[in-house]
Formats: structure tokens, sequence, C-alpha cells
């Protein structure tokens, strides 16, 4: 496409604008290419019907296009220059109407007219910008001739139309640059909280009076002494113009006392000299009575002879509320005035004349001292190396009149006379003349040395907040972690508690009754006493399987005491030297002055057994296995890395083996239930599923330490005791008590077959028994039978358990015996893992032995 040109239309050229011009103006808008808006559509719907067209539309004239801010009948934004009827009224500057294209000679080439469906009839108005050139047209256009040509209401219709179109226009100019001067307004105020005294300084030596203003406008004619007013005065300070007295001395008069004489004197020594202007600061008193503080300036008006004829001036109220009004309707003045104090350098490159403009504050920048000339020589030289390359891609970028492009880049200076770094951020535009040639580069620069080096600190900051972060994601996967496996383990306890009840309940009657027959049974046949050996045995295996799943899910019941683990290590020397074997040494590091724990004593020698057999089995070609004790304390930071540890002192229990050691995936299970590494019959999986429950349920703290072939370290931490409590004595094993047949047991137990090996094996003992199958049956022979001397009853019963009868039964009898007995106690008379004080419990299965002992130590008790 070529500029729009009589060699497109064989028309002359207009000769009041220059097409550089024109276009310039259009372009001023920055209407082109933009979105549809429904205000332009209105107006093409409009011209439209108003002409009964099918075609109407807003056409903005480029130089190498014709663009459709809106249209009806084109189905187009834009047609090239070539064909366009538009730019004949453009050319001609004036309304056009061509009432049929075809008999108009200057449209004989155009491809839309000679078409077969072609347009013939055209009428469009001119869009005028403020500057007075022609940018486009409203325009209508038919595919019918219209040889009448249009009426005077059709082109009325049109101008009102282009002129709103226009309105549109300038009130979007106007918007954007409202927009822009609003935000370089702020950014001033923000930059530079002082720029008020350079501000007020700049409207002592510079601001003329205009009656544009909103402060109090005076005209003082001196030949006559008379005053006028306008309206602001009344707005600013109450005085209606009208009413006061158009005097000088009037004015005067409202001055504050103590400022009087002196603005007195200062008016007349400008008067009577040769001053051009006068300028003062002063009180005036308000109608309120409150005084306002002034600053007024005035232009004197002189005759030929030099003599002052008049003065007009303003008063501006600089109170608060009038500084902020004046401050937001300063001109270009007050921006360049406020960027200064703020430190905003503007500089400017005269291309042609390779000239280079800095004001001090950009020499500043440069390091370069205010007096000294520069060139562009200095700015060349002054950028740091690395950032030579961007910056003057940037500033060639500005110049080129092909890319025109933004000036916009951050570099380094290296100071001229300082050798100083710093950072400056720098914007400009270029400036072109008719021809296109770049002509000047005008632009700002501010030193952002300070906010580059926060910007540094900021992303240290960032990147330190990140590790943290990532961190803390990491440390709280470990605890959640840590919190499944906590959950899978309580599950896995719950289900495997459930298992051993029911499996009591049999081993009960089994091991019960094969104590019995085994009683019974004559030594004279080996063969069925044999049987009844392996027998026993087997149900005894199967009890210490129960046990241990009580164990793992802490629900065995614990009788705890005071313990001294200095003691009973040792006291299990002849039994581990028995279990290890002559090829695994023994070795034993007591800690001194170690603390006491409260512990049920046969589980920890169960868990140390276990721990022990367990270092055994993965020592086969021998080694050392290592029982040490010590003191220890878990802090808050351990605690919080493992779920369920509570903080505090402990007294340490670790068993070492120099084994082949655990991989982590087999720590990760050590303590699941039927875990085991062992080959099959080697081994149940439960024995550390026995120490972790048993530990657990003591309020501890168990953890394995291991590498594949170091061997493994597992430590039992048990909380300390703080009391007066002494530690207990193990007990030793008696005979086996019996009882008489003057004391009466009352035995109540669900299972037929339990209640049933209970009341035989009782009666062996020599014991008189009664039974009852549940706790009602139980009240009634315990009323029914005053002599019962002792309540025998299972926990675990439907209805009424046996905890809420043997509290009935009390409170009928409060000298009543009570044993309970249960493979699963569900916190009846167990709580935290620990009896209850006061209760007395026998856990199945049980043998005649157990029961007979105590039996005997309930009803001695």
């Amino acid at each position: 496409m070529t500029p729009l040109s009589d060699s497109h239309i064989n028309s002359p050229p207009a000769a009041a604008w220059s097409e550089a011009d024109r276009v310039a103006a259009l372009q001023g808008y920055a209407i082109l290419d933009t979105p549809v808006e429904t205000e332009f559509e209105d107006v093409v719907r409009l011209a439209a019907e108003t002409f009964s067209a099918p075609i109407a539309v807003v056409n903005l004239v480029s130089n190498d296009r014709q663009w459709f801010k809106a249209e009806v009948g084109i189905g187009a934004r834009e047609l090239p220059l070539d064909v366009s009827i538009c730019a004949h009224a453009i050319l001609q500057n004036d309304f056009l109407v061509v009432p049929d294209t075809r008999a108009d000679s200057r449209f004989d080439c155009n491809p839309l007219v000679t078409a077969d469906d072609g347009l013939r009839f055209y009428a469009g108005a001119i869009l005028r910008s403020a500057s007075g050139f022609p940018i486009g047209t409203v325009c209508v256009l038919d595919r019918e001739a219209r040889p009448e040509g249009i009426t005077a209401h059709q082109r009325l219709v049109l101008e009102v139309l282009a002129r709103q179109v226009m309105t549109q226009l300038e009130l979007r100019k106007a918007l954007v640059e409202q927009k822009v001067r609003a935000e370089e307004l702020r950014a001033e105020v923000r930059q530079r909280a002082d720029a008020e005294a350079a501000l007020r300084s700049a409207e002592e030596r510079y601001r003329l009076v205009s009656r544009a203003t909103n402060d109090a406008i005076w005209d003082w004619d001196f030949a006559t002494d008379h005053v006028i007013w306008n309206e602001a005065l009344e707005a600013a300070h109450g005085h209606r113009p009208d009413a006061v007295e158009p005097t000088g001395a009037w004015w005067i008069e409202h001055i504050h006392p103590d400022d009087r004489a002196r603005v007195d004197g200062s008016i007349h020594e400008a008067i009577d000299g040769t001053a051009a202007s006068w300028s003062d600061e002063y009180r005036f008193l308000r109608a309120d009575g409150s005084y306002a503080a002034i600053l007024d300036r005035g232009h004197i008006i002189r005759n030929e002879a030099g003599a002052a004829v008049r003065m007009i001036g303003a008063m501006l109220d600089l109170t608060e509320r009038q500084r902020t009004r004046a401050i937001l309707m300063r001109s270009e003045e007050r921006l360049r005035l406020a960027t200064d104090a703020a430190e905003v350098g503007f500089w400017d490159v005269d291309i042609v004349n390779d000239a280079l403009i800095w004001p001090p504050i950009v020499k500043g920048m440069f390091g370069i001292s205010p007096d000294v000339p520069v060139s562009m020589a200095d700015f060349y030289a002054g950028i740091h190396p690395d950032d030579q390359p961007a910056t003057f891609e940037a500033f060639e970028g500005a110049c080129d009149p092909v890319r025109r492009a933004l000036y916009d880049v951050d570099y380094r200076t290296v100071g001229k006379e300082d050798g100083k770094i710093r950072w400056v951020a720098a914007k400009g535009r270029g400036v072109f003349d008719d021809e296109g040639n770049c002509v000047r580069v005008v632009g700002t620069a501010i030193d952002v040395t300070a906010r580059k080096a926060d910007e540094a600190e900021l992303r240290e900051l960032n990147d330190h907040l990140e590790r943290r972060v990532a961190e803390a994601i990491s440390e709280r996967e470990k605890i959640e972690e840590a919190l499944r496996q906590s959950q899978k383990m309580e599950a896995v306890g719950q289900l495997t508690g459930g298992i051993a009840h029911d499996f009591n309940n049999m081993l009960a009657v089994i091991i019960g009754s094969l104590d019995l027959l085994g009683r019974r049974l004559g030594s004279e046949d080996e063969r069925a006493r044999r049987h009844v050996d392996n027998a026993a045995e087997a149900s005894q295996r199967a009890a210490m399987l129960t046990q241990r799943l009580l164990a793992f899910s802490r629900q065995q019941p614990l009788n705890p005491e005071v313990l001294d683990p200095n003691k009973l290590v040792p006291g299990m020397s002849e039994l581990l030297s028995h279990t290890l074997g002559a090829e695994i040494r023994q070795e034993t590091v007591l800690a001194a002055g170690l603390w006491r724990t409260h512990a049920d004593r046969n589980q920890l020698e169960n868990a140390i057994l276990n721990l022990a057999v367990n270092a055994r089995d993965a020592m086969p070609e021998g080694g050392r296995l290592t029982i040490e004790t010590q003191n220890s304390h878990i802090d808050e930071r351990y605690a919080a890395a493992n779920i369920g540890v509570p903080h505090g002192q402990y007294v340490m229990i670790a068993i070492s083996d120099t084994g082949t050691g655990m991989p982590p995936d087999v720590i990760a299970k050590a303590f699941d239930p039927f875990f085991t590494t062992k080959s099959v019959g080697k081994g149940t999986g439960l024995g550390l599923s026995q120490v972790y429950g048993f530990v657990k349920q003591s309020g501890g703290h168990v953890k394995i330490y291991s590498e594949a072939g170091e061997g493994t370290t597992i430590k039992i931490y048990l909380p300390r005791f703080i009391g007066d409590d002494v530690e207990a004595e193990a007990k030793r094993p008696t005979d086996l008590p019996r009882g008489e047949a003057r004391e009466l047991i009352l035995v109540v137990e669900d299972e037929p077959s339990v209640r049933q090996f209970s009341v035989d094996a009782l009666t062996e003992l020599g014991y008189n028994v009664i039974e009852a199958d549940g706790a009602l049956a139980a009240l009634r022979l315990l009323d029914a039978h005053p002599e019962i001397l002792l309540l025998f009853t299972d926990i675990v019963m439907p209805d009424i358990n046996g905890r809420k009868l043997a509290d009935e039964a009390l409170r009928r009898r409060p000298d009543l015996k009570v044993l309970y007995t249960t493979g699963y106690t569900r916190n009846a008379v167990v709580h935290n893992g620990v009896v209850d004080p006061g209760v007395e419990l026998l856990g199945k299965p049980f043998t005649v032995e157990q029961l007979a002992t105590k039996i005997r130590a309930v009803l001695e008790g």
C-alpha cells in the first residue's frame, strides 16, 4: 500500500494540510485495530436506518488502508486504500455526496463501483480532529443510485453523527491522557514527600494569574482604586464579591494585623519600582472569622512610561485542602519541578547535532559533577561493559524509523569521576520528523541502586524461604509416614486382640481339661501320658501365641512394679546363657546411678529374652551379645519426629548383636505381627511384635538401629519412675495350695465348657463349688447362699459384664472376695494396660496350678 495521494483518485490534493500531519492526528486517537464498541455500532445502525441504506460505516482513513471502527453491510474491518470512496471526501475536506458513482469519472476504475452489484450511491460527513484534520468519515452507501441526492435532514443527521463519533474519540483520548496524568501525579507524590517546598518556590517565581484557576482572582485598577473579584472569593473564603467593598483598602484591612504592614510595604515597593510581578504570603480573614494561609501573586501591568496602572493576581489557599487541590490542578511546570525534586532526571539526545542534554541529577548517575559538560561519548563510556549490548540495542531500536521501539532498559553505570557502580532505570522515545528521520530521543532516568539492592536481598530471602518450605514439607512427610505406620499398627493390634480373645476361651478349656486329665491319669499308661503331655505342650505354645498377640495389641493386663533394670538384667544371666549357647559371648554394661522404672517384671524379662533369641538367630556362626542400661532423655524435637513418643526422662535397655543386620525394608516391617525373615517353622513372627506392644503399653518407646552386615541394636525406652516405692522382689514358686469343703466358691461363666472346667478344677482342689451362667443367676445364688466366700467370674459376658456383677455383689456383700478371669479385658478392670488397684485378675488360659495359687492368695489376702 502507498499513502493517500492524487495518483489514487485523479483529483487535485488538498493544499491546507499535509498527509503526514493528517495521519499523525488519526494516530493520536489510538483507535485503529481496537475492538468493536457499542457506542460506534449504534452510530452506523442509526445512519443506515435514517438513509434506508444497506451499508453504513465509521471509516478511518490511514496512510495505507481504510479501517472501519463500525460497519453495517460490509462484513470486514478494513479495505485497501485504492478502492476507497471516502478518500475523496478526505481530499475534498468537506461533506461529499455522489448520487451515482457510475456517472462520476473519478470512480471509473474502482472495482467496488464497476462490479455488477457495485456501489452506486455515497454520502459521507467528515470526521475532523480537534486540530482540524480530516481523519475519516461517517458515510452511507447503496447499490442503487439516488439521483435526487440527500435531504437537508439527512445531511444534518450525518454531520451530527460525525460530531458524535469525534466526541467519543476525544473522550477516549482525554480519558487516556487523564489516566496517564493521574498516574504521573501519584508517582510524584509517592517519590518525594517534601516536593511541597519545591512546588511552593515555583509558584512564587513562575505561576501567573489565570482566569481558569479556582483561586480567588482579583483585578486592581490603580487609577480608580477599584478591585474586581471572581466568584472563588466566596467559594474559598466566604465573601460574596458583590457584597464586599471593591477597593484595595478592603483587601488590606482583611490581612492579619501582624502581616498587614509588611504586605502593604511589599506591594508598594513592587508597584513603585520596576518589578513585573509581586508575591507574598500572609493570613487572610475569612467570612467565618478564621484565617487562611495565602500565597498571593500579582502581575503588574505598566504603561509606556513604566508606571504601574493595573495588577491582576490570584490568592492561593495554602491550607491542606486547598494545597492538595492546587497540586492536582498543576500543569506541566509543576510536573517538571516535582520530578526534579523526586530525583527523576530528564534527558534529551539531539541526534542531528550529536548533542546530549543532561541535568545535574542525571550527571550524578554517571558520576559526573554538575558543572562538567557532557557528550554522547560520556554516555557510551559510562555504561557497564556487561550491560552495553542490551542498552545500545534498545537505544538503536528507539532511533529506528521502522521499529520506533520504546527505550526501556535497566543498566549499570561506572562513575566517571568516582568509579562507583550505580543502577539506572531509563525510559524514552524517539522523535521523528515528517520524513520519518529520528531527530531526538527524550526520556527519563531514575537511580534505582537502592531498589536493585532490595531486590537482591528479597531474592536471597525468597531462596532461603523456599529452602525452609522444602525442609518443612520433608519433615511433614516424615511425620505423616510415622503417623500412618502408627495407625496401621493400631488397626492390626485391634484385629489381633479380638482374635486372641476367642483363642483364649478355647485354650482355657483345652489346657484346663488336659491338666485335669494328666492329674488323674496313672503312671502305668506311659503312652497315654505322652499324648497328654504333647497336647499340653502344644496348647501352652498356642497360649503363648495369643499372649504375644495381646501384647502387640497392648491389650494384655499388666501388673507393673518398681524395677531396677541393673538388678533384673543380671538376674537373667543364667537363663540367657542357656538360651544363647556357648558360641555367643554375652556382655553386660550397666550404667552407674541408673534410674528405676515402673513396668511388668515378667513382660520385661520376656521382651529381653525375645530380643536375645532374635540376636542369637542373627549370629549363626557365633558372635557377641551386649545388654546395656543407661539413663536417657528424649527431647521435644525427637518426640515431634516420632508420633506418640512423649518427651522426658527414660531408662534405656539396649540389646546389641554382631549379626547379619537388617536392611531398611525389613526394619520398616520388623514390628508387624507374623512378619519374619526366618525359614518356615523357625519362628512365629510375633517376638518383636510382643516387645513393641509391651513397650508401648508401658508408655515407652522402642527403636531399631541396624544395617545389613553391621549387626543390630534394639533400644527399649521405659519411663523413669519417680517416687518412694521400693523394688518388689520376685515371687518364688510354692507347693500347690488346696482348699477345704467348707469354703464355698461361686463360679460365673457364660461359656459352658470353660465354666465346667473351672468347676471341675476347683472341686479337684477341694473347694465346694456352685455355678451360674450369667449375672442375674449369680445374684440369686449369692442371696440364697450367704456362706459363699469368693466370687470367681468371667469379665466379658452378655447383658451384664463381670465388673458390674462384682460391683452389685459387693454392694450386697461387702466382705465378699472377688477374682476376675478373662481372655480379653476390654477396659473393664484394666485401664491404660494396668490392672485397676484392688482388682485380682487371672488371665485365660490358666492351669490348675495357676488357679489354685490365685484362689488361695485371694482368700487369704
